[in-house]
């Protein structure tokens, strides 16, 4: 061998030596260098729904809001039983003022967006006034719109004065993530203040996030966190398939396993079941401004004719609770009216659509996403009303063409995920003028209880109007809900610290870590 190679060699051997001590002791995602606990490091690979936007004003999908949760974070932070966790939140105080209808909001400080400013009051007000302006056209416009003003005293407090008062007002805050103010393209630069930070956005296929070496929450025995040195966010749309990848080890999390499959959990010794019960449903809704739907006694006999249950089995697989036609979920605690479940009758059903002026029967054509269970639910109603004499006839569509045209549909199977409290669904969806209003159904008493609603200070008299609206749903609402759809996530075994979340796609990646063999 000659000299120079022999040179050449040992060169490369001591290169070589030097990069393995440097990997034995990695602080990836850490520049400061800080010794860290067992817990962290590695990459968790999770399986997630259709992306669609990074500007976090405008998340639409499952897995924009999946993924959003990531790299961002919130004034108010919603915990996993839905209610504001101070703790998480990047405010680290609030108080309300009820004579002023002002809520008085200190921030942390030394929070430092992804690029390395720091967040100030500013960049809250940008944020909130950014969701309330029609001119961005925000999905929130409504949900703010009683918002007088917001103020910045000082660089650290923000204070948000209302036109009426709201109970409600910090869970409306809450997972709205705080925005660079001095970003100039929130469409395509993500610059958050969240555990993680996006490094590369491909919404057909990936995004690879990892690990804010800044991020200022710690554990509870002072180590930073997050623990993983980042995220590889799939995109599996289908559930099945993405239950595939879990098994296969292509994936090691996934939301939302197939109802159809959970009995699978039980023989597979390295994959974890999380469940909770949810807000989460898939309703049948009627135009309620267009004939025959427009006719109460229409909308009742196919209530009546509806057996929830059997579509619980079929549709669910049993994993969930029937539900009382209306958007109020067990999940919701003393806000749900514990009513008898409502009893098929199919005799009483055909009576009805006889005073309707149907004594021969109807036909109809409903609309719902391809996807299951939208599409085993209207092939289950189906059959459940050849029973009073009504023909269905079933319109399959992609789930990006059902929500084009889902506010025209006269009828049709829409999915609705869980919200924070059950109010947002009323102003979202259920009062006069609504913006998804998908049913166009206008009810007067409906509205002046959910405007009493959104600004009675009193638990125990919400409670009691929650209750009057159910009932309201129940005697001539344009909804049918069969069942409330418990959450659930699956995990290898080696992924650790995951918690439930009564909003499904609100999963806290911050303490999740993972314990390889």
């Amino acid at each position: 061998m000659s000299k120079k190679c022999s040179i050449l060699i040992a060169v490369l051997l001591i290169f070589s030596l030097l990069a393995f001590g440097c990997s034995q002791n990695d602080t990836s995602g850490n520049e400061s260098g800080e010794k860290l606990s067992p817990k962290h490091g590695g990459t968790l690979r999770i399986a997630i729904d259709t992306t669609t936007a990074l500007d976090p004003t405008f998340l639409t999908t499952s897995g924009d809001n999946q993924a959003a949760s990531m790299w961002n974070d919130y004034l108010v932070f919603c915990g996993e039983d839905g209610r504001p966790d101070p703790e998480r939140s990047l405010a680290e105080s609030w108080e309300y003022d009820e004579a002023e209808k002002a809520w008085t909001f200190k921030l942390r400080k030394g929070v430092l967006f992804h690029d390395g400013k720091e967040m100030t009051s500013r960049d809250v007000k940008f944020t909130f006034d950014r969701l309330r302006d029609p001119d961005v056209g925000a999905k929130t416009v409504d949900l703010f719109s009683n918002i007088a003003e917001i103020t910045t005293p000082d660089e650290y407090t923000v204070v948000f004065k209302l036109k009426e008062t709201n109970p409600e007002f910090l869970l409306d805050l809450a997972d709205r993530a705080i925005l660079d103010a001095d970003n100039p393209d929130l469409k395509t630069k993500a610059n958050g203040v969240g555990p993680f930070m996006v490094e590369s956005y491909n919404p057909e296929d990936r995004i690879v996030l990892k690990r804010n070496p800044n991020y200022w929450r710690k554990d509870a025995d002072g180590n930073p966190l997050p623990y993983l040195d980042g995220l590889e966010l799939i995109v599996i749309p289908d559930k099945t398939a993405a239950l595939e990848a879990l098994r296969s080890g292509q994936v090691d999390f996934m939301y939302e396993p197939p109802s159809e499959s959970l009995e699978l959990f039980e023989k597979e010794p390295d994959i974890t079941l999380y469940t909770k019960p949810s807000a989460t449903h898939y309703l049948i809704r009627m135009r309620a401004d267009v004939a025959p739907f427009n006719d109460v006694r229409v909308r009742q006999a196919l209530k009546l004719a509806t057996d929830r249950q059997e579509m619980l089995e079929a549709a669910f697989d049993g994993f969930g609770v029937v539900g009382l036609d209306t958007p109020v979920s067990p999940a919701y605690g003393d806000y749900y009216l514990d009513a008898p479940e409502p009893k098929r009758d199919v005799e009483k059903a055909k009576q009805l659509l006889a005073e309707a002026g149907y004594a021969d029967g109807l036909k109809l054509t409903i609309y719902s996403p391809e996807i299951r269970p939208n599409s085993a639910i209207a092939v289950i109603w189906k059959e459940q009303m050849k029973d009073i004499g009504v023909d269905v006839d079933i319109q399959l569509v992609p789930s990006d063409i059902y929500y084009v045209n889902w506010l025209d549909y006269e009828l049709g199977v829409t999915d609705w995920g869980s919200r924070t409290h059950p109010g947002v669904f009323l102003q979202q969806a259920y009062v006069s003028g609504a913006r998804w209003n998908e049913t166009h159904w206008s009810d007067s008493e409906l509205d002046d209880l959910a405007a009493k609603i959104a600004t009675e200070m009193d638990h125990d008299k919400r409670v009691e109007m929650y209750h009057r609206v159910q009932e309201i749903f129940m005697e001539r609402g344009p909804i049918i809900v069969p069942a409330f759809k418990h959450s659930a996530w699956a995990a290898s075994k080696d992924v650790k610290g995951v918690k439930p979340h009564i909003v499904e796609t609100a999963v806290d990646f911050r303490s999740v870590y993972l314990e390889r063999e």
